[in-house]
């Protein structure tokens, strides 16, 4: 039952084919409510116990998320760790091919963010989603065959482009089952996969590089080709299984389904109609939230896309074997989890979001500091270095779960996780690319560049905790519905009702 185009749960009334998708669900243009029928929602929500119907929904949707995000980060892993199993000898690459490997990835992946935005505005988003993995995965077991660096590079930009639905996707997901209070954490639980890749990749790496020393076919080879393969079977469960949205689940009854969607009516959550609104992408793009989050995106994350591709290899230069090397890097996903974890719990105390991004950054910026300045003989600190700098992994979960409650209707949703996507990729671009062979093997400017960008990205957070406290606020004092200035300005042009309810107020 789909409940922008059929019939209300709470009243077997159509709905206006011309719902406004930047209304909360269930408020028609005209400024009128459907017939809801209150006594029957109110007596279906005393029958059902909304916690474990929340479990419920955890325990069918968030692994699959939680798998889908693991294998895209693993393919990002499993290059790293092909570094220090002899990739570059294999394929006799030149000094800087491997960096422009991971440099290509997040060119394709910043390239698709705008045609996969759009497959997600105009098709299911899981079926989207399950494509996308399927062909990635055949793309990473292509990759075991590659014989020179240019068909890396061609490979790693096809990945790239394949990848990049994986973010947009997972918090259209996220947002079409979970009130905003709900979201942190689980959106915190399925970014866990970037962490559990680190630690199942070592485990792979380990296997591969032993497994390799008794057969003629290189290591690298065999760990490209068991991954891929895996990212088909996870694709072929999500196309088969995963609903797009509570209206879709099979293992939800119609009653659970009522409950489900009048919470996140009265939470103005949820996504909206399924509607392309060309104006809504202009006024995302001219957001100013979307370009401090783009901003606070790109300095977060440099030190993560640093530390995701040459942290293998950093280790293995302070004197360990390849084998080693990989089971040292495994920590590094344990710090990932815990910050993770940590982040998202303590807003579920009730604690703001922007402190706890700061809290993370402050860990990661003594990770680079030690990563930086101690000296090359101590290795515990160096090692240690390395570890905290993963913390850089939980404020950019945070910064997606603040963009999935704070874009409201279907089409700013998938604008502006696609934006900040595509800034993702960009910190990824940048990132890789200051780790240059001819400053080997101290690297020094990739970790001055590491430093400096953590420090920046606390000062971000403060800018973006102040804006949404003044849209807030100005809010409060007018009796309006909190929003952009460049949304206010497209509500007054329009005849009919706001499209915001005067009670939304931003998260943060």
């Amino acid at each position: 039952m789909d409940k922008y185009s059929g019939n209300s749960p709470y009243g077997n009334r159509p709905l206006n084919s011309k719902l406004d998708e930047e209304k909360t669900p269930y408020v028609e243009v005209d400024g009128s409510s459907p017939d809801r029928s209150p006594s029957r929602g109110t007596f279906i929500r005393t029958q059902i116990n909304e916690r474990k119907l929340i479990w419920k929904i955890d325990l069918s949707i968030l692994p699959i998320l939680f798998a889908a995000y693991f294998l895209q980060f693993l393919d990002k892993v499993i290059y790293n760790y092909s570094n220090v199993m002899g990739i570059q000898k294999d394929l006799k690459l030149k000094p800087n091919d491997f960096t422009w490997g991971a440099t290509a990835f997040f060119i394709g992946y910043a390239f698709a963010e705008i045609p996969q935005g759009f497959l997600l505005q105009r098709y299911n988003v899981s079926k989207v989603l399950g494509g996308n993995i399927f062909f990635w995965g055949i793309v990473t077991a292509c990759t075991a065959a590659v014989q020179n660096g240019t068909q890396l590079i061609a490979l790693r930009t096809l990945l790239g482009c394949c990848e990049a639905v994986i973010t947009p996707a997972l918090i259209m997901l996220t947002s079409a089952w979970y009130q905003k209070d709900e979201s942190a954490p689980r959106f915190g639980f399925w970014y866990c996969g970037l962490g559990a890749g680190q630690i199942i990749g070592g485990l792979i790496s380990y296997g591969a590089q032993i497994h390799a020393k008794a057969s003629s076919f290189q290591g690298w080879r065999i760990m490209f080709i068991c991954i891929g393969f895996i990212n088909v079977l996870v694709a072929m469960t999500i196309w088969v299984w995963l609903p797009a949205t509570p209206e879709e689940a099979s293992f939800l009854s119609h009653d659970e389904k009522e409950v489900i969607a009048q919470r996140l009516h009265e939470d103005h959550s949820g996504l909206g109609a399924k509607k392309l609104r060309p104006r809504s992408i202009m006024e995302t793009f001219l957001d100013l939230q979307t370009w401090l989050l783009c901003l606070l995106t790109i300095l977060n994350v440099i030190p993560s896309g640093v530390i995701t591709t040459y942290s293998a290899i950093l280790i293995k230069n302070f004197g360990y074997t390849a084998p080693q090397a990989a089971l040292l890097n495994m920590p590094s996903g344990v710090v990932s989890i815990i910050c993770l974890m940590g982040s998202t719990w303590i807003i579920t105390k009730g604690y703001q979001r922007w402190a706890a991004i700061i809290g993370a950054l402050c860990v990661t910026l003594l990770g680079a500091c030690l990563m930086s300045f101690a000296p090359k003989t101590n290795h515990a600190a160096l090692l240690a270095g390395i570890y905290l700098v993963n913390a850089a992994v939980a404020p950019y979960a945070l910064i997606l779960a603040t963009a999935g409650a704070n874009y409201r209707g279907y089409t700013r949703k998938v604008a502006g996780g696609s934006i900040i996507a595509a800034a993702f990729s960009i910190a990824n671009i940048i990132g890789p690319q200051t780790f240059q062979a001819k400053d080997a093997p101290n690297y020094y400017p990739a970790k001055v560049a590491l430093v400096s960008t953590t420090a920046a990205a606390i000062v971000v957070a403060i800018l973006l905790r102040f804006l949404y406290g003044y849209r807030n606020h100005r809010a409060d004092q007018l009796g309006e519905p909190a929003m952009s200035h460049v949304e206010a300005k497209a509500v007054r042009g329009r005849t009919s009702v706001d499209f915001a309810d005067p009670d939304y107020r931003y998260a943060y």
